[in-house]
């Protein structure tokens, strides 16, 4: 089994909710309307997603496992279809998503440092967060106790101000 999806599906997938977007009409009308359909179903399909993982974590006998699995994958197909359509939507509304995007997983990326000094080491253990090597990319994750990915001490957030237009939310009555 391939574990890294390609990035190829995942364009043409974009592209398919593009289509599906433009054909229903989603970028006419008030912007704002339209993000907050958007958003609805995206908490639509999240709740639908945890209740399936939920139902397949559940220790009850009548839970149908495999459809619990199959609920799973389809919530989160829909969740990225959903997702997409935010952004495609943001896009519409002028933000500049695309960017945005570059910026936000290249910082990320920022998140995992080749060394660690002694003195940030203390600290990270002292928070109860563990630094991880990972020999195939030559960088440290710090772990909490969750197993959450943690921001080093010398993370800088992402800057996308520029990105953003300044006109969405004027006249908000």
């Amino acid at each position: 089994m391939n574990k890294k999806i390609d990035s190829n599906a995942i364009a043409a997938a974009f592209d398919s909710v593009y289509e599906f977007n433009d054909i229903s009409k989603q970028f006419e009308g008030d912007p704002r309307e339209g993000l907050d359909l958007q958003l609805d179903l995206i908490w639509e399909e999240y709740t639908e997603t945890i209740a399936a993982m939920d139902d397949g974590c559940s220790g009850y006998p009548n839970i149908d496992r495999r459809t619990a699995e199959v609920e799973l994958l389809d919530g989160a197909c829909d969740l990225f279809v959903v997702v997409v359509g935010l952004l495609q939507k943001l896009q519409n509304a002028g933000f500049n998503v695309q960017e945005a995007l570059q910026r936000v997983t290249d910082n990320n990326l920022s998140k995992f440092p080749t060394s660690i000094n002694p003195q940030d080491w203390n600290w990270y253990e002292s928070q109860k967060w563990t630094p991880v090597y990972n020999d195939s990319y030559g960088k440290f994750v710090l772990k909490d106790e969750n197993g959450k990915s943690r921001k080093p001490i010398n993370y800088c957030p992402v800057n996308i101000y520029d990105l953003v237009p300044t006109t969405l939310f004027k006249e908000v009555v």
